[in-house]
């Protein structure tokens, strides 16, 4: 195989190459969000392949081991042969094979091997998108889900042929699935392989197709399976099913199943790693004197305790309160923000008491009635 240029997993994401955790974190969630295949239904194959690129970049940047491989070689997986520093990467067959077009183009010794080039491809992954509670998220769940996909056929065993035996070799390539062409030039002999057009490439012709699959090899099959959510997930996190997608070529395997998980919010909760985070309007008497209020939790109400002359903007904390880590650990905190409001009209025994204080506080106040008695 010849990469002529690698992909920029830093480029994809829209992050720099000294880009922290966090941010590439921050960036893929984003990126997820705006390029979900289900949001993109008018150009759904295009939103698909940008998908899995924005997956495939997150797999290797977000791994410390991955990440460090990707920046030190390019590339990551089993290394390969690389030549010029130009980006461009060979492996042996690649430059083996070039040196038999060299002396075919010019001794005309015809030494590149016939190959069939039906070869087994890995079946596409498969994309599922599902909504679950906040509840799903502190304590994990089991969730059932159904959807359809490509099964090789059992009946031919994914041949297409009846009885998985029904078809004969190409006479046209003789099973190699190529077709090679010779032609005379001022060089010398010239070798050229195309695609056999008689049997597609595959080396066989089917002379009865199976009557299951009307001779494609696979058939669409309901599935309906129970995924583990555990706990800690956040908006936009996948589960990952191995070989749960469709049914590969010629033999290939299974691809995968993704199930994206989308996370209901919580009116007025935001959620940033393990600590949810909120906001309460209080008035002067509950800041001044102290309080006990009711606020929306992530499990229902909550009591939240406002100490004596508390100030505006203070940030007081329900230890234990917040999301689960999806690594394991004690859960985060309740973070809320406390807005003291000013009333805007007064009843004009408010104001009188207020007149009273600011008098005992000796604090200077427009002695002038507005009038804004409600």
């Amino acid at each position: 195989m010849i990469i002529l240029a690698k992909k920029d997993y830093y480029e994809i994401l829209g992050v720099s190459k000294d880009a922290s955790t966090d941010d590439i974190k921050k960036a893929y969630k984003d990126l997820v969000k705006k390029w979900h295949p289900d949001l993109h239904p008018e150009n759904k194959e295009e939103a698909e392949a940008k998908f899995k690129e924005i997956h495939e970049a997150y797999e290797v940047l977000s791994d410390p081991q991955k990440r460090a491989q990707y920046d030190r070689f390019g590339y990551v997986g089993q290394p390969q042969e690389n030549f010029g520093g130009t980006g461009q990467t060979f492996n042996q067959e690649d430059l083996f094979g070039g040196f038999e077009d060299i002396f075919n183009m010019f001794f005309g010794q015809g030494m590149r091997r016939e190959e069939n080039v039906s070869r087994s491809l890995r079946g596409e992954d498969i994309y599922l998108t599902i909504q679950i509670d906040v509840k799903d998220v502190l304590y994990g769940s089991e969730k059932e889900i159904e959807y359809t996909r490509y099964e090789t056929c059992q009946a031919c065993h994914g041949t297409g042929a009846k009885d998985g035996t029904a078809f004969k070799t190409c006479p046209k390539c003789h099973g190699t699935g190529v077709l090679r062409v010779q032609q005379r030039t001022f060089f010398g002999v010239v070798t050229t392989q195309t695609t056999c057009d008689m049997c597609g490439g595959s080396g066989k012709i089917i002379t009865e197709k199976c009557p299951v699959c009307g001779g494609r090899g696979k058939v669409i099959v309901k599935k309906k399976i129970k995924v583990r959510v555990p706990p800690g997930v956040e908006d936009g996190g996948r589960l990952r099913i191995p070989n749960g997608g469709h049914a590969g070529e010629n033999g290939g395997p299974y691809g995968d199943l993704f199930v994206i998980l989308r996370v209901k919010d919580i009116p007025g909760i935001k959620r940033e790693g393990r600590d949810a985070y909120s906001e309460v309007d209080i008035d002067f008497a509950q800041a001044a004197l102290g309080s006990e209020v009711e606020i929306e939790g992530l499990e229902g109400k909550e009591v939240l305790s406002i100490p004596p002359g508390t100030q505006p903007n203070t940030i007081l904390k329900l230890k234990g309160k917040g999301f689960p880590s999806p690594n394991g650990g004690s859960r985060g905190d309740h973070v809320v923000k406390v807005n003291v409001v000013i009333p805007k009209r007064l009843s004009k025994d408010q104001e009188e008491l207020l007149r009273k204080y600011a008098e005992l506080s000796h604090s200077g106040v427009n002695n002038k009635r507005h009038g804004f008695f409600r």
